[in-house]
């Protein structure tokens, strides 16, 4: 794992990420499909591969530690391993998120997860947040801080159809029933969970590409 020096360090991390990324991506992608489609095969492959973004996010962790033990950055070089710290925590958690859409889908069995009456807002929140994680990963293999600061007003179009998901089951026209409306309700969390970490993400390339936080870039 170990590296000559602090630049080979800093390199090898970032593509650590880069490969991470991707997985995580595909992972939700993949885990919307099995939702939309009642695909439980690929549910449990979601599943079952959740353990490979986790050992990124331990090598990650590995190496940045051992970076700091060994070579001791300074001011940005420092910014860009605890971004990158950060940045694999987040990645594992999306890829936490996927899998639990995953696991409602393999839990299910050959019974669908959603209600028809729901199955149109998860189609919108399915392509919102798939494209809200492949526009994170974009930021993150290319550190653009502008693509980086849309992300915040994409998952507000993610938080509006969140709303009106429980519009609809807190509504009269709701025939699901309880049972249905708690597996929705927590499906529809994780959707929005998933796209508040893509916002996460991007606020972190911000602060290791500027020094500053997300509200202080002005562009």
């Amino acid at each position: 794992m170990r590296r000559e020096t602090l630049d080979d360090n800093l390199t090898q991390l970032q593509s650590m990420l880069d490969e991470m990324g991707p997985l995580v991506a595909t992972a939700f992608r993949h885990a919307s499909v099995a939702l939309l489609e009642d695909r439980r095969r690929l549910a449990e492959q979601v599943i079952a591969r959740d353990p490979i973004i986790d050992g990124h996010r331990a090598a990650v962790e590995l190496l940045a530690v051992e970076t700091m033990n060994l070579h001791q950055p300074m001011v940005s070089p420092l910014r860009s391993v605890v971004t990158a710290l950060r940045c694999s925590q987040q990645l594992e958690r999306m890829g936490d998120l996927a899998r639990h859409i995953a696991e409602s889908v393999a839990r299910a069995g050959d019974r669908p997860v959603l209600p028809e009456q729901v199955r149109p807002h998860f189609a919108d929140l399915g392509a919102r947040v798939g494209a809200l994680g492949d526009k994170a990963v974009t930021v993150l293999r290319t550190r653009n801080v502008v693509l980086a600061c849309e992300l915040e007003g994409d998952d507000d179009g993610v938080d509006s159809v969140h709303r009106s998901l429980f519009e609809l089951m807190f509504g009269p026209d709701w025939t699901g029933g309880i049972e249905a409306a708690v597996d929705v309700a927590l499906l529809g969390r994780f959707h929005e969970r998933y796209a508040d970490h893509c916002v996460h993400l991007a606020n972190h390339i911000i602060y290791a590409v500027t020094g500053s936080t997300a509200d202080e870039v002005a562009l």
